[in-house]
């Protein structure tokens, strides 16, 4: 009787330490995100114009920029053409995100967020698009320093679906994250701080007039630093 037990007793530590391998190995699997928010630096849920520092509004037949019912709207008209908008406010190291919609347009379309930003030569994006694609590109010195292809995610969702866009900063590692699973990393120290906003815009192949609505605009602190 004591040996069946013992032989019990192992089968099921067995299949114990078996599951627990299995669910380790799906974690990893997902990617899922260690990203950690801390203090809660800045947020703009774009209710008012009153307190939104630099967003502004403008309206144009090519690109416009504006506030509606409670949420930043980017139209970009142009094929192949990119309207950034920057907030006026400037951080180092931190997590920078905001929940963004395709409203209309092509599904191969440009839009995400903004860091880095000293001036219009000088800046970082990280972009996703309708499609299921993301990039990372560094403007520097008025010229294309990185301008990386296009990467498929699963982790993006397609269509007209919101998605939301963190990048965190923290010394020269800049990640990037949409849904809350990482895609990519990238080492760069050569904007170290600067303004946060965000973009959108329209593709060659994917044609003009694409609209992103922005909501719950936010930037924290690295929880532990």
């Amino acid at each position: 009787m004591k040996s069946s037990f013992r032989m019990v007793l192992i089968l099921v530590l067995t299949s114990l330490f078996t599951a627990a391998c299995v669910c380790m190995a799906t974690a990893e699997e997902t990617g899922t995100s260690e990203l950690q928010k801390g203090e809660l630096l800045f947020i703009d849920d774009f209710q008012t114009t009153k307190v939104s520092g630099a967003w502004g509004c403008a309206r144009g037949e090519n690109q416009s920029n504006y506030y509606e019912d409670g949420e930043y709207i980017i139209n970009v008209v142009p094929i192949d053409s990119w309207w950034r908008v920057q907030s006026g406010k400037s951080f180092g190291d931190c997590i920078v995100e905001v929940e963004a919609t395709p409203v209309s347009g092509p599904d191969d379309n440009v839009y995400g967020v903004m860091t880095g930003w000293l001036n219009w030569s000088n800046y970082y994006m990280f972009m996703i698009s309708g499609d299921g694609y993301f990039k990372f590109v560094k403007r520097y010195e008025g010229s294309w320093a990185l301008n990386d292809p296009w990467t498929k995610s699963d982790s993006i969702n397609l269509g007209k679906a919101t998605n939301l866009i963190q990048v965190k900063r923290q010394g020269e590692t800049l990640s990037f994250y949409a849904n809350g699973k990482k895609l990519a990393d990238y080492v760069d120290g050569s904007l170290p701080e600067g303004n946060v906003g965000i973009m959108a815009g329209t593709t060659a192949c994917g044609g003009g007039n694409v609209t992103v609505s922005f909501d719950n605009f936010s930037v924290w602190t690295i929880k532990g630093t």
